[in-house]
């Protein structure tokens, strides 16, 4: 059986676009994973731990085989082969080579250790709203039935306009041939 799940992807460290695509072929690589969409890339000012460089972001739309705890077993894989240390030396969410979080696992809600779907703060990060709207903006959150669309809106009522937060990298998927990092992407800034 093969069920739909949303990835969120970030980096704010070296060539942050670079990293976003080699995840994404790694992820795609590994058995029961399929990498189906992508959206197109953003850059927003980093939450949490304000002082440290702005993230380049995206979602991915995988199709898998796997139950949500592999599926992250293999996310957790990709980052430690890309250099991301999650030891308890380091910053929590501060700055990373890449970050990948388990946002969807088709309608799944799940509270185990490491692992809470749908993701517990998505629905409070931009980043993370608009790729997903412009993906499916009529998915529904399975704990707070909106759709990605209503959520957003929620957002930018809440935190207002989205410009100061959030902006267009380059248009398009991250796949496909005409899908090439923009001027600047592919340097790290």
């Amino acid at each position: 059986m093969t069920t739909t799940a949303y990835i969120g992807m970030g980096s704010n460290l070296g060539a942050r676009a670079v990293a976003l695509f080699e995840a994404l072929e790694r992820l795609d690589a590994c058995a029961g994973v399929e990498i189906a969409r992508t959206s197109t890339l953003l850059e927003s000012t980093a939450v949490d731990v304000e002082d440290q460089p702005d993230f380049v972001n995206a979602v991915a739309v995988v199709r898998t085989s796997l139950e949500p705890v592999r599926l992250l077993e293999a996310m957790l894989s990709v980052e430690a082969e890309m250099g991301r240390d999650r030891s308890g030396d380091v910053v929590p969410r501060g700055p990373r080579v890449i970050d990948l979080d388990l946002l969807l696992y088709g309608d799944r809600c799940e509270d185990l250790p490491g692992l809470t779907l749908p993701h517990p703060r998505m629905h409070q990060r931009a980043f993370v709203l608009v790729p997903l709207v412009e993906l499916c903006p009529d998915l529904v959150h399975p704990v707070l039935r909106c759709t990605m669309t209503e959520l957003l809106q929620r957002h930018i009522d809440e935190a207002g306009p989205l410009d100061t937060r959030c902006r267009v990298m380059a248009r398009g998927s991250l796949q496909g041939e005409h899908d090439v990092p923009g001027p600047g992407l592919e340097d790290g800034s």
